[in-house]
This record gives structure tokens, C-alpha cells and sequence, in this order.
């Protein structure tokens, strides 16, 4: 049975943008094959699962290089309760160690976004590694501090803090979620077979951080994932930001047909854009060494047009549907290697259809 968190129940989603950052890369160490499964606001802030064995994860966030988390911080009581409730159970390793099943093999740990103090730090243990106990008088400083709390299971404050590590996390969520950006990269790339877009892996990003993980994280129950399940989640966002399934065939006509509308478009021109679209695919699946290379910087160059587009449509500078699809095309003509003949104009406007596809559209105010 799944418990609400120890510090009271489903949150509200204001100011957890970090930890749900850091809750993704706690998935895709999921996916590495880390953890069996994942779950966020459930026993723990995160609680990752190997098996029936559990790691509670508690993340603590602080504001500003000067500041760091001590032994003394990390076990004192919460001051903002009644004088009658500033217990041991109150301070953040208390509430990481109780109400919450403590079977054999049970780690906990505390994540940071600073180097902790140095009677902290001891305890400080990296992403990949395996921690080990800390043995010394740091540790018996914290075994002294939580004394009193009323573990279940037969356990005391001494076997806690034995499974107790520290990681330090990158220090601001932008940090988090490039951290997270460039271990999306290689997985959006398997998936559609051809190095993604950098706004592509960006939203899926976002839709991960805050809508998969945030609004499930404000749900009245937690949801425990398991690989297979996230690796289902993550599809499902590549497919909705790229409009591209795995094996690059079944692009939707209809999605290519629908963004091409407002521009005049025929469905049988749009058809033929889509064939075009799925050769320019193949063919760049095929490419390697050099002919990759010019084949990515085309797809650059043809993108930033794109952006320029609808920068100057919804500046009012060109209007909707025809006229910024014409400037998109006439730009892409005079782009210097096309004029040239270097480039086929062929091969230039099927990257066009290739990223209209794959992108929001851009020709019409909707977008």
C-alpha cells in the first residue's frame, strides 16, 4: 500500500521545479537500468525501488553559495512547529527515516544543490557510486541527535545513518535539466533514427519536467513506474514534439496536411512534400562522415529560416498562412548554396516539409 509522504500528503506544485528536475534524472538512471522503479511524492520526495528494496530520496535545496547544510541543520527540529513538537522527528533526517517500511537493504538520501558542510560532506557519495557506511564521529554526532525517534521494524537511529549518503546535485534547475538535455539527446536520436532538433529535445524536456512528473506529483496518489512504463512516457513525448514515430514511415499525413493548410497547400502538393520528406529521412539514415555533416548543416540552416519567419509574422512583419509560407520559400531560394546549385532545391525544400512535420506549425497564427 502506498502512504502519503511523511511531512503531510500531496503537495501543491509551487516552487518543485527543481526536484522534479532532479526526479527525471533519478528516471533515466531508471532506464540505465539503476532502479526497477521510480515514483515521486510518494513515501519520500522520490522513492526508487531495486526490486523490493528502497532508496527514500529527500531534496534540499538552498539559496545562495554561502549557504550549506551541516550536521546541525539537517537535525534539528522544524523551529516553524509548537515548542511542543520540536522533536528529533521534526528535522529533515528525521522525517527521511520515519513512517515508512525499512526492510534490509534500505538506503536514504539526503540531495543537495551545494557542497554540504565539512561534517556533512563526509557522507557525500556520487551518482553512479555505491555508498558506503560512515564510520567516525560525525556519524555518532547524528546517531546522538536522533536518539529518540521510534523507528519501525526493529530499527534505531545508528542503522539508519549506516544507509545514509549525501549527493550533491547540479545548483539551479538549469543546471538540472542540461544535465538532463544531454542524456535525452542520445535517447530522442535512437528513437527517430536521426540526431533531433535542439527545441525538439528541449520540449520534450519540458513536458517531462512539468507536465508528466509535475501534475502527476499534484495527483491524489503517487504512481510507481516502472522502466517500461517511462520508457512509454518519454515515446509518447517524442512522438507529440516531432510528429515522427520510430521508424520514421508512419508520419502522419494528416498532421504534414493540417500545418499546410492555412498556406494554400493542396492535399495532393502536401502529399507529395510527405513523400519528399520520408526520402530526405532515409536518405540522411543512410549518410555518414561528410554527407551527415552536410546533411545536419542544411537542416541548421533551413530551420533558422523558419524561426526568422515566424519571428517577423508574429511581429507583424508578414502575414499568416501564404505569405509566410512564400517567405519561407523564397529565403530558402536564395540561400547561397541553392543559388549555387551546390545544394538541389529539391533536397532544400524536403528539409522544409521535414521540419514543418516535425515542429509547430509556422505559418499560421495558431501555432
Amino acid at each position: 500500500m502506498t502512504l502519503a509522504p511523511a511531512d503531510g500528503g500531496r503537495r501543491s506544485r509551487r516552487g518543485f521545479l527543481y526536484q522534479d528536475a532532479v526526479t527525471l534524472l533519478d528516471c533515466l538512471d531508471m532506464l540505465d537500468g539503476r532502479w526497477t522503479e521510480v515514483s515521486w511524492e510518494d513515501l519520500e520526495d522520490i522513492l526508487c525501488l531495486r526490486g523490493d528494496t528502497p532508496a527514500y530520496r529527500q531534496v534540499k535545496t538552498v539559496e545562495g553559495s554561502s549557504k550549506s547544510h551541516s550536521i546541525a541543520d539537517v537535525c534539528r527540529a522544524d523551529q516553524s512547529r509548537k515548542p511542543e513538537n520540536r522533536t528529533a522527528a521534526s528535522s529533515y533526517l528525521g522525517k527521511l527515516f520515519l513512517d515508512k517500511p525499512l526492510p534490509d537493504g534500505s538506503r536514504f538520501t539526503l540531495i543537495v544543490n551545494e557542497p554540504p558542510a565539512a561534517d556533512l560532506y563526509q557522507f557525500v557519495c556520487h551518482r553512479e557510486d555505491r555508498p558506503q557506511p560512515v564510520t567516525g564521529v560525525n556519524r555518532d554526532k547524528i546517531v546522538e541527535k536522533l536518539a529518540s525517534l521510534q523507528l519501525p521494524d526493529g530499527r534505531d537511529a545508528a542503522w539508519c545513518v549506516d544507509r545514509l549518503d549525501v549527493l550533491v546535485a547540479p545548483r539551479t534547475v538549469d543546471e538540472v535539466e542540461n544535465e538532463a538535455f544531454w542524456r535525452l539527446y542520445p535517447l530522442v536520436r535512437d528513437y527517430l533514427g536521426q540526431d533531433p532538433m535542439v527545441p525538439e529535445v528541449d520540449n520534450v524536456l519540458k513536458q517531462l519536467v512539468s507536465v508528466h512528473i509535475g501534475r502527476s506529483a499534484a495527483g491524489r496518489t503517487p504512481r510507481r513506474h516502472t522502466a517500461d512504463d517511462f520508457r512509454q512516457v518519454l515515446e509518447d513525448c517524442i512522438r507529440k514534439n516531432t510528429g515522427q514515430r520510430s521508424d520514421g514511415s508512419t508520419e502522419r499525413l494528416m498532421t504534414l496536411t493540417q500545418k499546410l493548410q492555412p498556406t494554400g497547400v493542396t492535399e495532393a502538393e502536401a502529399e507529395r512534400q510527405h513523400e519528399s520528406l520520408l526520402e530526405f529521412r532515409q536518405a540522411r539514415r543512410r549518410s555518414v562522415g561528410l554527407g551527415r555533416q552536410r546533411f545536419d548543416k542544411l537542416s541548421d540552416k533551413v530551420f533558422a529560416i523558419c524561426q526568422v519567419t515566424s519571428a517577423r509574422r508574429r511581429g507583424g512583419l508578414i502575414g499568416a498562412g501564404s505569405p509566410a509560407y512564400m517567405a519561407t520559400v523564397q529565403a530558402i531560394l536564395a540561400m547561397p548554396e541553392v543559388e549555387s546549385g551546390e545544394v538541389e532545391i529539391s533536397d532544400a525544400l524536403a528539409v522544409l516539409s521535414d521540419i514543418t512535420a516535425r515542429c509547430q506549425n509556422r505559418y499560421d497564427d495558431v501555432s
